[in-house]
């Protein structure tokens, strides 16, 4: 008996594109419920305490790079971690806007309330002065100043209001400055009571983000898994 011959295609006419092969998509894999819990609470507590930690070391000028980039690192895997907790849902949103914020505000603020508990009037000199433009080109200026009285004056820097530009230079000016060298020094019209309530919107931050990865923990493990299901 002679073999069955095997239907061969009809060839596509000229111009006819063929259709797309479909592609089978695998299921995200989803963790156990152990590892959702385990997950949960290293992302809810690590990462912001991570953070805050790093820019807190980061008020101090000569570690601001090196503990911004790995505080940004964090951040990231922290919005992974997020992911695997909850693939899909609103968590992610404001749990990002709360990460947006723990990475903005905490440098500015600590920096603030160090300069308002423990600052002193320091009179000043004005040694150079710097432009930078953004980009709406605006220009801001930083001077370099040095103390009048000699002594050592660490991050001799100084921006805002207490810098206009390079006819500043020469002249002198009394600056809050942090004597124990850790805080940069800041302008005396520099509004530190503002910049300093932004410690307490960093720790507010910090509690929805642990608060809505715990949510985010809690709606998945109250979803019926694929394993679940076949049970019933």
């Amino acid at each position: 008996m002679a073999g069955k011959k095997k239907k061969q295609k009809r060839p596509l006419a000229d111009g006819v594109v063929p259709p797309p092969k479909r592609v089978r998509r695998r299921p995200a894999p989803q963790l156990s419920p152990r590892a959702v819990r385990r997950t949960a609470w290293l992302v809810g507590l690590l990462t912001p305490v991570l953070m805050v930690g790093l820019l807190a070391i980061a008020t101090d000028p000569d570690y601001q790079v090196l503990c911004t980039i790995p505080a940004f690192l964090v951040l990231s895997a922290g919005i992974i971690g997020l992911g695997f907790v909850r693939p899909s849902g609103w968590v992610i949103w404001p749990a990002v806007l709360a990460g947006v914020l723990l990475m903005v505000l905490p440098t500015a603020s600590i920096r603030a309330q160090i300069l308002s508990h423990r600052a002193v009037e320091t009179e000043v000199v004005v040694t150079g002065a710097h432009s930078a433009k953004d980009r709406s080109g605006k220009v801001s200026w930083t001077c370099d100043i040095r103390r009048t009285d000699g002594q050592p004056l660490p991050h001799g820097q100084v921006g805002g209001f207490g810098c206009s530009g390079r006819s500043d230079v020469g002249s002198t000016m009394n600056v809050l400055v942090d004597p124990e060298g850790w805080a940069p020094p800041a302008p005396l019209d520099d509004d530190l009571s503002f910049r300093g309530s932004g410690v307490y919107v960093t720790a507010a931050a910090a509690a929805l983000w642990g608060l809505l990865t715990l949510v985010a923990a809690r709606r998945t493990l109250r979803e019926p898994t694929p394993a679940r299901k076949g049970r019933r």
